[in-house]
């Protein structure tokens, strides 16, 4: 029982080790040579870390006694491979909202979701309950950005490297006021090398 125990262990290690050489990449333990959502998310609290230490977010707070509310725009994709960047906008909130400095303005598919909910309130519901029709805070920033890859081919390995940029806009003035990319520690998440298959 123990030998099959010990074949088995060797076997797993093999067939991790023909895979490992197939592939490697930064970030977890998933071996795939495109950004996926465990790199997304790293690599997007390493930004908006970032953020909240801006100049412009810290001042922003000193002069107006609260925390700016911060709205997310288009994410553009211009990898080339249909690369959804939904998935950094969702990392993008999912920070925002855990920075506990920033607020976090809905977007608006789900802000106009919420107007026709009040509108319908102003008709039906208690008059004491309903909330007031256009009375909604407002965003003070939105962030937009874009998600770009160079691919480099070194014999039969490939690199794949992913460049993600994010702005911070002021809605009031339309003036960019500081832009971000991950910093080095992060970074090894939005490099891939991968093995160029044979035709």
């Amino acid at each position: 029982m123990k030998k099959i125990g010990l074949l088995f262990a060797f076997a797993f290690f093999v067939v991790f080790s023909v895979a490992a050489k197939n592939v490697k990449r930064g970030g977890d333990a998933n071996l795939t040579p495109y950004l996926n959502e465990s790199d997304a998310r790293v690599v997007c609290k390493d930004i908006v870390d970032q953020i909240v230490q801006s100049p412009r977010i810290v001042r922003f707070s000193a002069q107006n006694n609260r925390d700016p509310v911060v709205s997310i725009g288009t994410i553009r994709d211009e990898t080339g491979e249909f690369f959804d960047t939904q998935i950094i906008a969702n990392s993008l909130k999912t920070s925002i909202l855990k920075s506990g400095v920033l607020e976090f303005m809905a977007n608006k598919d789900i802000r106009d979701q919420m107007r026709d909910e009040v509108m319908d309130q102003s008709d039906h519901a208690n008059e004491d309950a309903a909330k007031a029709i256009d009375d909604e805070d407002a965003a003070d920033y939105m962030l937009t950005g874009s998600v770009k890859l160079m691919i480099q081919n070194n014999g039969k390995l490939q690199e794949r490297t992913y460049i993600v940029n994010i702005e911070l806009t002021d809605l009031q003035t339309h003036r960019t006021v500081d832009m971000f990319e991950p910093s080095e520690d992060v970074k090894d998440y939005l490099k891939k090398v991968a093995k160029i298959k044979s035709k």
